[in-house]
């Protein structure tokens, strides 16, 4: 089953990326200040110097692809849906600048991070740059035809949610290092600081498409699910997931002593006395090898990495059982029910 869903979100990436790539370089001023030099680096378009490298941008474009999915899912118009689509996909970079700064990470895509190459001030001031052309490219969607109406309503709803994003991403960087945070706090953090723009996204597509308040409520609640699939395979990928994939370590997520979603299910599945160890490991200033295999044997008794493959498996077949009863194309339902399934497996 998974071969032919991996064959459909292949098709559907292979069918939206480049088109995705293409029309956000359109939204880039024409003058080319040191800030575009910078932007146009971190999305792969150019390298250091400003020189292209004929690629299309770095990443999934997951969110404006969701965005066009949905749409298309409600009945609506695939074209006039993207300039709502696009400043999805720079609201995420814009946050993935900030994010590389915060968590001091050098490399992305197996490239230097802009703060990296150009320091932080200037990254700060680059991620910035891009917020503000997201919403440049937002306001072009009175030109399509859209009436006012919806295109404030579209406005608001991705303001609300980079404004979730950023609350969320300040709880995550809040709650570093502590190791008695419940379920219940990690799974609202991550409606926030991952959900929040993917719901949005689904929502975007399918106002943009219909007034039906069923369609609406139904889309809305997969977003939120799905939202947390993503968040939750991300966290099995940060301590799971191959370097050759990632780009990042084993145990990556454990060394920066990120309380995540595996570190909250074993100290919650296991003996008072590992808790303790796991405590003590975390309150040291840097965290060795032999102290990261100890959490990861640690894990492994508690078969932490079966009860989050398991959640986030039980958060995709919520994420469709909510549109389960709302009219869809079939194949519009064969897409969407591939990119959940894509999302709860991916192995990067």
């Amino acid at each position: 089953m998974y071969s032919d869903s991996e064959k459909r979100v292949t098709n559907i990436f292979s069918k939206y990326h480049a088109q995705v790539s293409s029309m956000m370089q359109h939204q880039f001023p024409n003058n080319e200040t040191k800030i575009n030099t910078m932007l146009k680096y971190f999305l792969g378009w150019t390298d250091s110097t400003g020189q292209p490298t004929n690629k299309p941008i770095s990443g999934k474009a997951l969110r404006p692809i969701l965005c066009v999915l949905a749409c298309d899912a409600a009945g609506g118009n695939v074209e006039q849906v993207m300039p709502a689509a696009i400043p999805l996909e720079l609201i995420h970079n814009f946050s993935l600048i900030h994010d590389d700064i915060q968590d001091k990470d050098e490399l992305r895509h197996n490239r230097p991070t802009i703060w990296a190459l150009w320091g932080n001030p200037k990254a700060l001031i680059a991620g910035n740059n891009l917020r503000i052309i997201a919403d440049i490219t937002m306001n072009k969607l009175m030109e399509t035809g859209v009436p006012t109406n919806k295109c404030l309503r579209v406005n608001s709803i991705l303001t609300q949610a980079c404004l979730e994003m950023i609350e969320g991403q300040y709880l995550d960087i809040k709650y570093e290092g502590e190791t008695s945070l419940t379920k219940q706090l990690y799974l609202e953090m991550i409606s926030k600081k991952t959900g929040a723009l993917i719901t949005a996204a689904i929502n975007i597509g399918v106002i943009l498409a219909t007034e039906n308040q069923n369609k609406l409520k139904a889309f809305n609640d997969f977003g939120k699910y799905l939202g947390a699939v993503f968040q939750i395979t991300d966290d099995i990928l940060g301590i799971w997931g191959k370097e050759s994939k990632t780009g990042k370590p084993v145990g990556a997520d454990i060394i920066r002593k990120k309380n995540s979603l595996p570190i909250i299910l074993t100290n919650s599945n296991t003996t008072n006395k590992n808790q303790k160890i796991i405590e003590n490991i975390y309150s040291k200033h840097t965290i060795s090898n032999q102290d990261l295999n100890e959490i990861l044997n640690i894990m492994e008794q508690s078969k932490t990495k079966e009860r989050c493959l398991d959640l986030a498996t039980t958060y995709c077949q919520k994420a469709l059982s909510s549109i389960k009863n709302v009219s869809i194309p079939e194949e519009s339902r064969k897409d969407i029910e591939s990119i959940a399934l894509f999302l709860t497996q991916r192995q990067h």
